[in-house]
């Protein structure tokens, strides 16, 4: 009863047109579809707030996509997507090689949203991430609690061959077996 009946067809014109766009890879367009959405202030849109943080990633601008996630998950706080954006920012950071920050997003993801099915995702690229930066005792902390914790899951199937190839580094062959 808030919202005029303008408002909400004008808000979802603009997001379909945004999806329209965002599924056809003309990201440039989508974000300007998505800040028409943002525009009606009279809706809280936090799916085009989202939506628009990764075009700009599939456009190659991570420091906008960041700054936009890290705005995202400060002011839409009962949002369905802020476990997604949550991930999406501990992925970003990691490709722009900010190991501290990465892990600190994947760790609140996992405390804040303990049955989303992004935890095992995100406990699996810690482990990714302690592996690659030689953390081997840390990343095999991360795999076997993906292997114990998620079983029959493709991320526990991946964990398991990932702690082989520590097991393999620190000559302890025996211990994986």
């Amino acid at each position: 009863s808030k919202y005029s009946i303008d408002d909400l067809r004008k808000n979802d014109a603009y997001l379909r047109l945004g999806d329209g766009y965002f599924v056809s890879s003309n990201y440039s367009a989508a974000i300007e579809a998505y800040n028409d959405a943002l525009k009606i202030d009279k809706i809280e849109s936090d799916y085009a707030a989202f939506q628009k943080a990764l075009s700009n990633g599939y456009l190659g601008k991570s420091r906008e996509k960041i700054s936009q996630l890290e705005d995202f998950i400060s002011t839409y706080k009962k949002s369905v997507f802020r476990d997604d954006a949550l991930y999406e920012l501990g992925n970003s950071y990691v490709k722009r090689n900010d190991i501290d920050k990465a892990i600190q997003k994947y760790n609140q993801l996992n405390a804040e949203y303990k049955s989303c099915p992004l935890v095992s995702k995100s406990l699996l690229r810690q482990g990714l991430v302690y592996y690659n930066n030689g953390e081997n005792q840390e990343a095999l902390s991360k795999f076997k609690l993906v292997a114990n914790k998620y079983p029959g899951t493709p991320e526990a199937v991946q964990a398991v061959s990932s702690a082989r190839l520590v097991y393999i580094d620190l000559g302890q062959v025996s211990e994986y077996a």
